[in-house]
């Protein structure tokens, strides 16, 4: 069994920073999408080629639905550990979805690790909204909660949250956040030239929307030019491998292809089949209760218990259950945005690309000029897991 004790125990050294430096030819291919297609982006080297420079901090933007699935949670708990130890600096965590509790519950978890102060923000105009995708209606803020009977896709455990944690966030509703464009654009012209990592691990509707932002008075850049001055690298979770549909790149398909064909810097993908099998959250759910943790009810008020699981193992593990608890999509895209792929994955080079208008994907292998990096396994993913839960499972150090 999984407990705070054996997370600690398999703690992970922490890995060299993650620099990337680099550069290879452009091919251009004509595209009818709104935004003109990107060059190639810079070949991305390991982190170890240029760790001796040493002293890189990543800085990182987190974007995340926060609207079902609750792998978020245990991303952010990640993210906010791994910057609790220095190995990151987080500079606004926003959300994919709009008109729902997914602000405020990103407002909790970053009041639970002391960082209240980050700016947050929501999608306006476009994008999933609601309580799950295909939604099309609002959540009411002011509804009562109820009681949880299932059809709304798994957005009750959010607007639990803020029931349990009030006056730990701002915004019951994220469609009164800030835009998500704004919020972008100030962060990333404030930062150095080539220094900020975004991590997304839901839809692609801000980073869609940040693309087609225009000149305004925070930068003379529009919004390509602002990332491709700014963003050093983009992690995503998104897309299945080989081919197929995968939640986050599917729901907003429109907004997927044209990131996926016009997104100006390097990227790196951990898709669907890589996180689905890397479990996580048991060892925090069954960790003694210390005070108020919003992250260890989020695991323990979700995942099934051992005794249900012992049960129909096939049925749970078909629904993305294992022992150590739910797949760990989410967290495995900030492993690699912090620390880097080298520690943990090996990488294949092509391109995920969406084909046809049902939200499908598919990925292209092409080792000389693919613009973006899919992560495979090295590292053992049970491994991998410990590590997860070894973050997930640390004690805020900014309370």
């Amino acid at each position: 069994m999984n407990t705070v004790s054996e997370c600690m125990k398999h703690r992970m050294a922490l890995a060299s920073s993650l620099l990337l430096s680099l550069a290879f030819a452009y091919s251009s291919h004509a595209t009818a999408q709104p935004v003109p297609r990107s060059p190639l982006p810079p070949r991305i080297e390991p982190p170890s080629a240029l760790a001796s420079l040493g002293g890189y901090v990543p800085r990182v933007i987190f974007d995340t639905d926060m609207i079902t699935d609750f792998d978020d949670v245990g991303a952010l708990a990640c993210l906010h550990a791994l910057a609790d130890a220095g190995e990151c600096e987080i500079l606004a965590t926003v959300s994919s979805t709009r008109g729902n509790a997914s602000v405020g519950a990103i407002e909790v978890i970053n009041h639970y690790y002391g960082r209240s102060d980050l700016p947050v923000g929501a999608p306006k105009g476009m994008g999933v909204m609601g309580a799950h995708p295909g939604a099309k209606t609002k959540v009411d803020p002011a509804a009562p909660l109820g009681e949880k009977k299932g059809g709304d896709g798994g957005h009750y455990k959010y607007r639990k949250m803020l029931a349990d944690y009030p006056g730990w966030y701002r915004y019951a509703d994220a469609d009164a956040a800030p835009d998500a464009n704004e919020v972008y654009r100030r962060v990333l012209a404030a930062q150095p030239d080539g220094s900020v990592t975004i991590c997304s691990v839901g839809f692609l509707t801000n980073l869609r929307r940040l693309l087609e932002t225009k000149p305004d008075d925070i930068s003379p850049l529009d919004g390509k030019e602002l990332v491709a001055k700014k963003v050093k690298l983009w992690v995503a979770m998104a897309c299945k491998y080989p081919k197929g549909k995968e939640y986050n790149s599917k729901w907003d398909a429109a907004s997927s292809r044209i990131v996926l064909e016009n997104w100006p810097t390097p990227a790196v993908f951990s898709a669907f089949d890589y996180g689905r099998n890397i479990f996580s959250g048991r060892a925090m759910a069954e960790s003694a209760a210390e005070g108020r943790n919003p992250v260890r009810d989020i695991f323990a008020e979700n995942l099934p218990t051992k005794e249900q699981m012992e049960k129909d193992p096939a049925k749970w593990h078909a629904n993305c259950y294992g022992p150590g608890g739910r797949s760990s999509w989410d967290e495995t895209a900030v492993l690699i945005a912090v620390r880097g792929w080298e520690k943990y994955c090996n990488v294949e080079r092509g391109c995920f690309r969406m084909v046809g208008n049902a939200g499908a994907d598919e990925w292209v292998p092409d080792a000389e000029n693919g613009r973006h990096l899919r992560i495979i396994e090295k590292v053992s993913k049970a491994d991998v897991g410990r590590g997860i839960d070894e973050l997930i499972c640390r004690k805020p150090q900014k309370q």
